[in-house]
């Protein structure tokens, strides 16, 4: 009698081995799910010099899972003497004294095993105080249509001394872009033949907005 009762307590056993491996198998417990895709963020972060910032990584995976890979991750800056990662995910920006440019800019990255996240850009600018804009060494000017007209824009930093050229790095708001339709990064616009009016054009930069200055065609 015990005899029978042990061999069913061993075939019990058995099958509920035998199910339970049956049924981990059919969630794929032995097919380890790879990476199929990496993301970066913040995306556009902006950094005062010497702030630090942690950036994070996330993986997906093959089985549609997500996970946190910001540690197990490589960190890459594209100028680090901008800004660059003193731990995984972890980035510093220069100090304003070793900003060559401002607002200095870079572009970060990051790999685990064979896959590459895109790139996000990384600005690090300081405080500012003034930000001007001329046209044509001017506050407005009048030109032929289809002529051209050129912008600067300067601007003054906490803790810099004298202003600085940043005409290739504002963003420029144009007012009527049926008139002049963009500003390269060398401060010239070109305006459209045939079209007369008045527009006004303003710049922006690291969240500082300039006062606007007047263009028109004739």
């Amino acid at each position: 009698m015990s005899s029978s009762k042990s061999k069913l307590r061993l075939i019990g056993a058995f099958a509920a081995l035998f199910s339970l491996v049956l049924a981990i198998s059919c969630r794929g417990f032995f097919v380890n799910p790879t990476i199929t895709s990496l993301a970066i963020g913040p995306a556009n972060l902006a950094l005062s010099p010497s702030q630090s910032f942690q950036m994070v990584a996330t993986a997906t995976y093959s089985d549609g899972s997500t996970s946190d890979v910001t540690g197990k991750s490589v960190w890459t800056s594209s100028s680090p003497n901008v800004a660059n990662f003193t731990s995984p995910g972890n980035i510093v920006a220069a100090s304003l004294q070793n900003l060559t440019i401002l607002p200095g800019t870079t572009t970060v990255s990051a790999s685990n095993g064979t896959v590459s996240s895109s790139s996000q850009t990384v600005t690090v600018c300081p405080v500012v105080q003034t930000l001007t804009v001329t046209i044509n060494n001017g506050t407005s000017a009048t030109v032929t249509n289809g002529a051209s007209a050129q912008f600067d824009a300067k601007a003054t930093f906490n803790g810099v001394t004298g202003s600085q050229d940043v005409t290739a790095n504002v963003t420029w708001n144009i007012s009527n872009t049926a008139i002049l339709p963009s500003i390269d990064s060398t401060g010239l616009g070109t305006t459209i033949s045939g079209q007369t009016g008045t527009t006004t054009i303003s710049a922006t930069l690291c969240g500082a907005t300039s006062t606007s200055v007047t263009l028109t065609t004739d």
